[in-house]
């Protein structure tokens, strides 16, 4: 249909042939060709629209040339020297892609690799340091132990850690097949550090295997014997027993600041006791007069009346 259309010639534009010329420009749109061909060759329906699309587009073109010469051709001079322009200040856009994204890899690369390398750096020596703090700490803890205190305390934790052990096997003995923890243990004389860290180690192990295996058999057993334990009910339970024990608690310290408050305020209010007995006072001081017959000149007064 379009080649019935007598029209005169679109000018071809110097500023797409340089563009086309372009490596990378060539393979997008070559990409782009394809799979428009592929998605145009799909279904007889898309081939048609398509093609009348295609038409159209190329019957504008052919109306609006003679009217768009002009405008045209200088635009294209500009945007052909602009690509010109940018052929010379990047040399690379001439390369086909594969190199150009080699390039730009190494380049970006050349840039991170520094900072890359001095965090590395950073992270190794780090790294370093807290291994070698850690050395002295180890090194540090077992000089302390190997003093006679220290050996007195790794002996106490030792002490301990058998008594702790007699008192899970009778009040928590094991239940069924458990895989206890290994008793190799390194000698006191060997490293004191590492001989307390994982005694204390066992300890716990040994400690935690044995409450949650009880803990599991006693809920079996109790499902067994037909008590259905609810676990989120239980939990909500001991949530509230916990609750109250709280209020009463508050409840029980309030009642006592009262009490206190109380008998610090009576106190404050008690009437002062009395004085002493003036009459007393009175009786055992001398009064003015007999303070002046005691002296000399009453004395002659009184001899000579």
């Amino acid at each position: 249909m379009a080649t019935e259309v007598s029209s005169p010639t679109i000018p071809q534009l110097q500023s797409v042939q340089k563009a086309m010329a372009l490596p990378t420009v060539g393979a997008a749109v070559g990409q782009v060709g394809a799979f428009y061909t592929k998605v145009k060759g799909a279904h007889s329906l898309l081939e048609w629209a398509l093609s009348t699309a295609e038409a159209g587009v190329v019957r504008a073109a052919t109306t609006a040339a003679p009217y768009v010469a002009a405008p045209l051709v200088a635009g294209d001079a500009k945007v052909a020297a602009a690509l010109d322009e940018l052929e010379r200040r990047v040399p690379i856009v001439t390369e086909p892609p594969k190199v150009i994204v080699e390039t730009t890899k190494q380049a970006v690369l050349s840039r991170i690799s520094p900072h890359v390398n001095k965090v590395y750096g950073a992270r190794v020596a780090a790294e370093q340091r807290v291994a070698s703090l850690k050395e002295l700490s180890w090194a540090k803890a077992n000089a302390l132990l190997s003093t006679a205190y220290g050996q007195k305390a790794v002996h106490s934790v030792d002490a301990g850690a058998t008594y702790a052990m007699q008192l899970l096997d009778h009040y928590l003995p094991p239940v069924g097949p458990q895989e206890e923890p290994s008793n190799d243990i390194v000698a006191v004389s060997n490293d004191p550090a590492l001989h307390t860290v994982q005694t204390v180690g066992r300890l716990s192990a040994v400690a935690a295997r044995r409450v949650w295996a009880n803990l599991a058999y006693k809920i079996n057993e109790l499902r067994n014997s037909g008590v259905e334990l609810d676990v989120r009910r239980y939990v909500t339970a001991l949530l509230a027993a916990l609750h109250l024990a709280n209020v009463t608690s508050q409840q029980r310290e309030k009642e006592e600041q009262d009490k206190r408050d109380k008998e610090k305020n009576t106190t404050e209010s008690a009437p002062a006791p009395p004085p002493a007995n003036n009459t007393e006072v009175t009786s055992s001081s001398p009064t003015t007069s007999n303070q002046v017959k005691s002296t000399p000149e009453s004395k002659s007064t009184e001899n000579s009346n």
